[in-house]
């Protein structure tokens, strides 16, 4: 009697019975696979935002090149619609016209505005990044110097959307 009297003192003043190593393992792995549920959600949902991200890139890009196709047709409708504005001014000046210039201006105004400039212009020297010889010509003028521009050359923003068809000087006959 006196041992029973003595174990449940003992256990009254321990705070908790001890566990059955078996159980508390058990609840531990009960703990973790919670724990391991919960990560694997978290998980899931993170796949799925990064999934939505890559296809929104994959759109952004897609949207992207239909704008650089966009404009370079844009651009190119403005190269041409200059070729015939050209066209024009000529026979503007042939026939006798005094509003060349400032169809000239207006048209480089408006063209400077949008980043497009004009390249290739007569007296400077043959620069290949930027012009296209058609012929050369004997003349007073410095050897390979631009005697005649026979189709403008555009740039767009430093980039040359079309080089100058020129022609140049040979030099003189000496």
């Amino acid at each position: 009697m006196e041992f029973a009297m003595e174990l449940k003192k003992l256990l009254d003043a321990e705070e908790s019975p001890p566990l059955d190593p078996l159980v508390e393992l058990a609840r531990a792995q009960a703990e973790m696979l919670e724990t391991l549920h919960r990560s694997g959600s978290d998980i899931s949902l993170q796949v799925e935002e990064i999934y939505d991200i890559v296809k929104q890139s994959d759109d952004n890009v897609k949207e992207l090149k239909n704008a650089a196709k966009r404009e370079g047709l844009l651009l190119g409708s403005l190269v041409a619609i200059n070729d015939l504005l050209d066209g024009l001014v000529q026979h503007a000046q042939f026939t006798g016209s005094d509003h060349t210039n400032t169809i000239y201006a207006k048209r480089a105004e408006a063209l400077g505005a949008c980043g497009v400039e004009r390249v290739g212009q007569p007296g400077q020297l043959l620069d290949p990044r930027i012009h296209t010889v058609a012929s050369a010509e004997i003349s007073p003028e410095p050897f390979e110097s631009v005697l005649q521009v026979l189709e403008s050359g555009y740039a767009y923003n430093g980039s040359i959307l079309r080089k100058a068809t020129v022609i140049i000087s040979k030099g003189s006959e000496e």
